[in-house]
């Protein structure tokens, strides 16, 4: 009996300890443990998160990868549309049969001879994400969709995406003959982000376009999940801005762009750029894992980086000498508010900061000319920084400008040439006084 207690013991033991090895790996961690949520296979096939705000990279996976264009396509067309029409926003177009022919995928609905407003064609296209709107807008930029495509091409040059290419203003159906990279799409979406229209556009939840001649009403609603619902998707998250969402079929996955604002409690914001390539999906496309992770990244920025004050404006950082005055504690400040992000505000014994004064500081020099910067740093890692200026007017004073140019004289090749011919003819004459010394001397030996 007592046998068989223990062997059903050790069993149970064993079946636990099985099911421990089982579960521990799929129990959620959460992030204030492991940092920033995990990306990997099981959520798509590249992901690059960049801050904006301070021009640093903050997490990459594949970001190299060769995938498909399908979202950038859009952002770099709805880029330069924007660029190109924004002060003809009101202007009535009419669609040809040759603008919308063999137009596939999402459309809105264009017709040959309906005649519509740049304005709404613009939110069909970046907003909505509609196909017909893009090609109008396509044609209505270069004349036809292939001479747009070649400027779409030469401007990713402009902005550095090397590894990117287009055939056509939507990125679909030609998986196969476009790709790009992760870090090229965050490329081209960071030029985008300058862009005030093309911001104000992809970031409206919806538009109402008024009936045209050849239709009734329409209302456009965002396609991006994380900005709208009305796919079906409900990601909503009111960090993000913009900027692109899509799907385009098994090859291309789901593409997943955007930019998300970190507010902080006095105002100010930190803006990161999030691109996702090659986003996965459940069987029946009612849970897009890419979305979800997206939506976790930046619940997390938003909950975890703080804005952190180092200086106020005009903070007196130390004392320098002023050249051709008689200052020798003249005090040095911070231009403007210095303000870094930190995971945690309440840990910031690492940050530490260095000032990098310029080698002549002299006078006339006045109060707010900079004379240098101040570097913030985290463990050896830069992470911010600000200008160095003079908190007062400093004048040249005239005794110390006549020693600077005897100073400087003195230092001058002009005068070591003369002091070189003084030495020289000095020692010449010395030389022929004790020569004649000599002679006269011998001369007179010589007599006697």
């Amino acid at each position: 009996m007592q046998k068989a207690k223990i062997k059903r013991t050790a069993t149970l033991a064993a079946v636990l300890f099985l099911l421990l090895l089982i579960i521990l790996p799929i129990l959620p961690i959460s992030a204030a443990a492991t940092g920033m949520p995990k990306f990997d296979s099981s959520i798509g096939k590249a992901f690059v998160l960049y801050d904006k705000t301070h021009d640093k990279y903050v997490s990459e996976e594949n970001g190299f990868a060769l995938l498909p264009t399908s979202t950038s396509a859009k952002i770099t067309m709805g880029l330069i549309a924007c660029e190109m029409l924004a002060d003809r926003l009101d202007e009535k177009v009419t669609v040809t049969a040759e603008m919308i022919s063999g137009v596939s995928g999402y459309n809105m609905g264009l017709q040959a001879g309906e005649k519509i407003k740049i304005r709404d064609l613009l939110y069909g296209a970046i907003c909505g994400s509609r196909n017909d709107a893009a090609y109008v807008l396509a044609s209505i930029c270069s004349g036809n969709a292939q001479s747009f495509v070649e400027k779409m091409n030469t401007r990713i040059l402009e902005i550095g995406a090397k590894n990117t290419k287009y055939v056509n203003p939507i990125g679909y159906p030609d998986n196969a003959a476009m790709l790009t990279t992760a870090y090229d799409v965050l490329k081209i979406a960071r030029a985008a982000s300058e862009n005030e229209l093309y911001m104000e556009i992809c970031s409206a939840v919806m538009h109402k376009i008024s009936a045209t001649n050849m239709s009734s009403e329409r209302t456009i609603y965002n396609r991006n999940a994380l900005i709208s619902s009305s796919g079906g998707l409900n990601y909503h998250n009111s960090s993000c801005l913009g900027m692109n969402a899509g799907q385009s079929g098994e090859m291309g996955g789901w593409s997943i762009v955007t930019l998300i604002r970190d507010k902080d409690k006095d105002g100010s914001f930190v803006d990161y750029i999030c691109v996702l390539l090659g986003g996965k999906e459940n069987e029946d496309g009612t849970q897009v894992y890419g979305y979800e992770y997206v939506d976790s990244v930046a619940r997390y920025i938003c909950k975890t980086f703080n804005n952190f004050k180092v200086f106020d404006k005009g903070h007196e950082l130390g004392k320098t000498r002023i050249g051709l005055t008689m200052v020798g504690d003249a005090p040095y400040v911070t231009a403007d508010v210095l303000n870094i992000y930190v995971a945690d505000k309440n840990n910031t014994d690492s940050i530490s900061y260095h000032v990098e004064l310029n080698e002549d500081i002299h006078a006339p020099i006045k109060a707010g000319e900079v004379i240098g910067k101040v570097t913030v740093t985290s463990n050896g890692e830069k992470i911010g920084f600000c200008d160095v200026v003079l908190s007062e007017d400093y004048e040249v004073n005239t005794v110390m400008k006549v020693i600077d140019v005897i100073g400087s004289y003195t230092k001058s090749r002009a005068f070591i040439i003369t002091v070189v011919c003084f030495l020289l003819i000095l020692g010449g004459y010395f030389g022929y006084k004790y020569f004649t010394r000599y002679s006269s001397k011998g001369r007179y030996r010589r007599r006697r």
